[in-house]
């Protein structure tokens, strides 16, 4: 099974959640003081770049992952920055993963739920190993945040990427959740139908640089 393939089958729903908020009050009513809006916009802070079995994914020593070693990494911090590192190294965890490692990765980096059931079947009838062939590995160019809610603690993130030599631009759509004091993707069902779009530019995007 091919990286993209995999990264196709693992993309997730950008979902959703509405929040509605309703009351009444007086002029005399005391004011109350109100978080100050997600940055949704800036690029992960430090960012740097690591290789995981062929394939260059951005991390960063301020919003993760923190925990684990190659493959199976996690440990995000509650932020919009971290839940986008979030979905781009555990998409690439679930593609790459062997045979052996792979039901720990998902329980590492994925929300209990159909679309983790669905996907753990699909992948226990394919076999994985060695590393990404450069002309089939992704390269990361940006994010888009579609949606960030508090409560609960969800996000959506649209992941742009090329893939091997073919400058043609991707996104695909990655879900999460903050479970466990940590980002998780939610995986989506067959039926949910996802799948990558192309893209004419990064208009929009927010650019990762891959300047180290």
């Amino acid at each position: 099974m091919t990286t993209s393939r995999t990264l196709r089958i693992a993309a997730t729903a950008a979902t959703v959640f509405v929040l509605a908020a309703c009351g009444s009050g007086t002029d005399d009513a005391p004011a109350t003081a109100t978080d100050p809006a997600p940055d949704l916009r800036s690029a992960p802070a430090e960012l740097t770049w690591r290789q995981i079995n062929g394939v260059s994914v951005p991390t960063s020593r301020i919003d993760g992952p923190r925990t684990g070693t190659s493959v199976n990494r996690s440990g995000y911090t509650q932020t919009p920055q971290g839940a986008v590192l979030a979905a781009i190294n555990g998409q690439t965890a679930l593609a790459v993963a062997d045979d052996r490692t792979w039901p720990e990765v998902v329980n590492t980096v994925t929300a209990p739920g159909p679309g983790r059931d669905e996907f753990a079947a699909a992948r226990a009838g394919v076999t994985v190993s060695g590393s990404v062939p450069a002309g089939a590995a992704p390269t990361f160019a940006g994010f888009e945040i579609t949606d960030y809610q508090a409560d609960p603690l969800t996000a959506a993130v649209s992941v742009a990427q090329t893939i091997g030599d073919n400058n043609q631009l991707y996104s695909y759509p990655v879900a999460l959740q903050w479970i466990s004091e940590d980002w998780r993707i939610v995986l989506p069902t067959a039926e949910e139908n996802i799948d990558a779009v192309e893209l004419g530019s990064l208009d929009g995007y927010t650019t990762l640089e891959q300047n180290s």
